[in-house]
């Protein structure tokens, strides 16, 4: 007689990736957030970078969650996949730009760039 425990690959696959993805996106999506709510209304973009992602991870727990009790083995692919697509979505703006912005200010104090005095 077959088995008849669910699959715990993909929503292991899933939980590893919100876990690896959320340590760098989560940070830079809710300082976006704070820096969007604070400044007021001219740092809207701000909001559209962050929020998205602190949306997207309560769902891919969702979808982790519900991928962690299908039996058909087809589902939990598809709820597992569907969460990494949200997650590596919502995740790449914040973390591109906020990297972009750190690597901005690295720049300034080094040779050739802004503000150097040699």
């Amino acid at each position: 007689m077959e088995d008849a425990r669910p699959l715990r690959m993909p929503s292991t696959l899933l939980f590893i990736a919100m876990c690896v993805l959320g340590i760098c996106a989560l940070p830079s999506a809710a300082l976006f957030v704070l820096t969007g709510t604070i400044g007021g209304s001219d740092l809207a973009p701000s909001l559209a970078i962050g929020a998205p992602a602190l949306i997207a991870y309560p769902v891919a727990v969702w979808l982790w969650l519900r991928a962690r009790r299908q039996p058909i083995v087809g589902r939990a692919w598809v709820l597992a996949g569907l969460g990494l697509v949200l997650i590596v979505g919502s995740s790449v703006p914040p973390v591109t730009v906020f990297g972009g912005l750190i690597v901005e200010e690295r720049r300034e104090s080094q040779p050739g760039g802004r503000g150097y005095r040699g």
